[in-house]
């Protein structure tokens, strides 16, 4: 089943559609995405480290939720969504907080996307999908702080841009 992405300019204005195939490969097209941090009762986030079955980037650790939005779906409508598919939770409401834009390689792949940070309360326990995810771990966000400038490595390029500006802004 092809998987067709919307492409957007660098401020999110539509330009067309392409398959998730084609946005990924080599330079990659700018598509909308979004990254998810879902936190619990006592504030802490829910990590999940990507499965082995994953083509970019398998078995880094990752945001709560992250993926593509479908055309006519808002950019909270596919966090929901895909908070389902991969933790089994039913998310009533996502706030969107901050937006950019990156671009990152990953062997003869890249992501180029325009990504929007949503954040969420997590209801109930996560049944994480394991074709999406192999773990997950709750960590408040100053471990993450500390485990992310100790460990750069082991995260995705993507969850680290949003915690760096989620960081910036929470702080202001």
């Amino acid at each position: 089943q092809v998987e067709w992405l919307v492409l957007v300019d660098d401020n999110d204005q539509e330009i067309g559609a392409d398959t998730r195939e084609n946005c990924h490969k080599g330079m990659g097209r700018r598509h909308r995405a979004f990254v998810v941090f879902l936190f619990d009762d006592d504030g802490k986030v829910l990590l999940q480290r990507r499965s082995m079955k994953k083509k970019l980037w398998p078995a880094y650790w990752d945001v709560s939720v992250t993926s593509h939005v479908y055309k006519g779906e808002t950019y909270e409508q596919a966090g929901i969504r895909r908070s389902g598919q991969e933790l089994n939770v039913d998310v009533k409401k996502l706030e969107r907080v901050l937006d950019y834009i990156y671009w990152a390689k990953f062997g003869d792949y890249s992501e180029n996307e325009f990504c929007v940070l949503l954040i969420g309360k997590l209801e109930g326990a996560a049944r994480p999908n394991p074709d999406e995810i192999m773990e997950t771990k709750y960590v408040s966000m100053k471990e993450l702080s500390e485990d992310m400038s100790k460990n750069p490595e082991s995260y995705t390029p993507w969850f680290k841009i949003a915690f760096e500006k989620y960081a910036q802004k929470s702080h202001r």
